[in-house]
């Protein structure tokens, strides 16, 4: 494969410099976009590519990859790869990266702020001060909630869980926890096995690994940080929401479709929860009616990884893994270097 010229079609942009990269592996083309593209509008574009650079809203579906014969891998801009399913990858086969790592910090950041922001109602009181309501101390003006002695129930912990956690930690916040394994409602407490990770997580952060259900009933902060697949479609419903507190308050930067978006407006607007920060939606850019005119949700538009570093650490290591796999080398970051030593025969 080193010295073949590729098609390579970029979905969404890259920086200049990276650009340049991948223009020395063959020709490149960009095709921008602010919404998803359709199907239509994928295959006129890379119809004849051999490599795509994809991003979240990019869905490479089993018609795309079908009407794309001469495609040979997907190179994914984000850790999370729901918009491409690597069983239609098997194949031909079709060599797929994503990006973790570099952009775990940027997330528990915006995750965090997310939490600050709905738990001191910063929102709310930023349209208070420019809407010249504000005439002097109140004592009981735009109470909010603290932080230390809070208990924090992540989610999924992963690279950006365990990075929240470290954050609550710092703030004085007891920590919970539940992974894979628990994250159904019949697990149970006893049954938990730790290993290696827990024991490291309950040394430095004194945190504690718990059933899903025990988790959303002591927790006064709920993070959602796991992935989004067949398991954890509407992982959250109504079900998980009577459970929280009347007090809780709700974050989610991971997937929109993690959660049932009806479920989560309806426990919003009874005040079945205090409050809810979220930067993903289940049919996003769209977002509920309810939850826009809601005073006690915070809304982000999906910007987990967007500081200018992260995102440039994103693209870089999309197009290093593009590098590597043109010059016979598997990436380290393959979803499905199993079939590598197949992908290069073909």
């Amino acid at each position: 494969m080193p010295g073949l010229s590729k098609k390579i079609v970029v979905i969404g942009k890259v920086p200049n410099d990276l650009g340049d990269r991948l223009s020395k592996l063959g020709a490149v083309s960009y095709l921008e976009r602010n919404v998803a593209l359709s199907e239509a509008e994928i295959i006129a574009a890379a119809n004849d590519a051999h490599i795509i650079s994809t991003e979240p809203p990019d869905t490479i579906t089993a018609n795309i990859i079908n009407a794309c014969p001469k495609l040979i891998m997907i190179a994914q801009r984000a850790v999370g790869y729901d918009n491409i399913n690597l069983k239609d990858c098997q194949s031909r086969p079709i060599l797929v990266t994503n990006t973790p790592g570099v952009l775990d910090n940027a997330t528990a950041d915006l995750a965090f702020a997310l939490l600050l922001a709905t738990g001191r109602r910063i929102v709310e009181a930023d349209h208070y001060v420019r809407t010249g309501q504000w005439q002097g101390f109140e004592n009981d003006l735009l109470l909010g909630t603290e932080m230390s002695g809070r208990t924090i129930g992540i989610i999924g912990m992963g690279r950006i869980g365990s990075a929240m956690a470290r954050r609550a930690y710092g703030f004085g916040m007891n920590i919970i926890y539940c992974r894979q394994a628990e994250t159904n409602s019949l697990a149970q407490d006893q049954s938990i096995e730790l290993d290696q990770k827990d024991l490291k997580w309950q040394t430095e952060l004194a945190a504690k690994r718990v059933s899903l259900n025990t988790l959303l009933q002591q927790s006064d902060f709920i993070s959602l940080h796991c992935p989004h697949n067949k398991l954890t479609e509407k992982l959250i419903g109504a079900e998980q929401f009577a459970l929280m507190k009347k007090s809780a308050i709700f974050i989610n930067t991971a997937r929109g479709k993690i959660v049932d978006e009806e479920a989560l407006v309806s426990a919003i607007e009874s005040r079945q929860i205090r409050g809810a920060g979220l930067d993903v939606f289940y049919h996003e850019p769209k977002v509920s009616e309810p939850l826009l005119k809601a005073t006690n949700v915070v809304l982000a538009p999906h910007i987990g990884s967007a500081s200018e570093e992260t995102r440039y650490a994103m693209a870089e290591l999309s197009v290093r893994s593009i590098e590597l796999a043109l010059a016979g080398q598997l990436p380290a970051n393959a979803l499905n270097g199993d079939l590598f030593e197949r992908w290069l025969k073909h």
